[in-house]
């Protein structure tokens, strides 16, 4: 059965070695010329030093260089690449069997169904977390540098370091499993299951992120005039260190009070990063199980 289920998945395994293998490539060039820039502007003793506060022209000089490829490349790629990896991989998992008819020698078998899919799925799931956890390790080592300067609390990154790329692809092959079982056609399967992953996905980092923990509150005193009510602030490259003097802190906002001499600063302090993606991993994670327990148990209940 491994054997069987290994031949039926080794092209998507190649093209998922392809695709780390591509993103390796990336790394390695980009984040080679990012460690030496970094290097060579004297960035990481002014950071020992100062937390980048004397250094400015020397952080907004290696940020220009290196911002926009770091971020809004990745960014743009990757915000919708966990989904697609994961439906292109799930969806047809079943309803390839169900769409050309091959279920009938699959399921005829002495092997039952249930132990069929679930065979199949703890051989591609593992393989799916390897896959998160490879990319995941190249993405942060790509980052070092200027994660150094940003934290990885910043929007963009956070997604693609940690626990939580891992989970988004798995959250993906399992809404993938699911709709080809009830679709019974692998394509429409894929847009299916997409479409509510990424409105998931959005509603989590959009609408609830900020809220997994109660946000600390900075009051400053002003010597002078306060900043104005409701101003914005944040952990962006254009922000270090943050209002609150430690690089890596996620900035909600900033504001003033009434009277115009205190600042109030809303934040997510830092250290608080491995918290929150053990939170949004462990949502995902529960949505993968619902599906794919949903799957199992909907073909043992299908008729033959």
């Amino acid at each position: 059965m491994i054997w069987v289920s290994w031949r039926q998945h080794r092209s998507q395994a190649i093209a998922c070695l392809g695709v780390l293998a591509a993103l390796a490539i990336y790394a390695i060039v980009l984040g080679t010329s990012m460690r030496t820039a970094f290097s060579h502007d004297g960035l990481p003793a002014c950071l020992a030093r100062s937390q980048a506060t004397i250094c400015q022209n020397a952080v907004q000089a290696f940020t220009g260089e290196f911002g926009s490829a770091v971020n809004i490349a990745f960014y743009s790629v990757l915000l919708i690449a966990p989904g697609l990896l994961g439906v292109i991989i799930g969806a047809p998992l079943i309803a390839s069997e169900l769409e050309y008819g091959t279920w009938r020698l699959a399921w005829s078998q002495t092997i039952p169904r249930t132990r069929w899919l679930a065979v199949k799925l703890a051989l591609v799931t593992g393989g799916l977390i390897v896959l998160g956890a490879a990319m995941t390790a190249v993405i942060t080592w790509y980052r070092a540098p200027m994660d150094r300067l940003t934290g990885h609390f910043l929007q963009n990154i956070y997604d693609y370091e940690g626990l939580v790329l891992t989970a988004y692809i798995l959250c993906a092959f399992g809404f993938g499993v699911l709709a080809g079982l009830l679709i019974r056609r692998s394509i429409p399967a894929m847009i299916a299951a997409f479409i509510p992953w990424l409105a998931i996905r959005l509603g989590v980092e959009f609408l609830l992120r900020s809220r997994f923990l109660a946000p600390v509150t900075l009051v400053q005193n002003c010597a002078g005039l306060c900043v104005e009510s409701g101003q914005n602030g944040g952990t962006g490259i254009s922000a270090v260190p943050p209002a609150t003097g430690h690089i890596g802190d996620w900035v909600l906002s900033i504001g003033g009070n009434a009277q115009g001499t205190q600042t109030v600063i809303t934040y997510q302090p830092a250290d608080r990063f491995w918290i929150f993606q053990s939170i949004e991993a462990g949502i995902f994670v529960a949505l993968t199980a619902a599906a794919l327990g949903a799957a199992i148990w909907l073909l043992h209940r299908r008729a033959a």
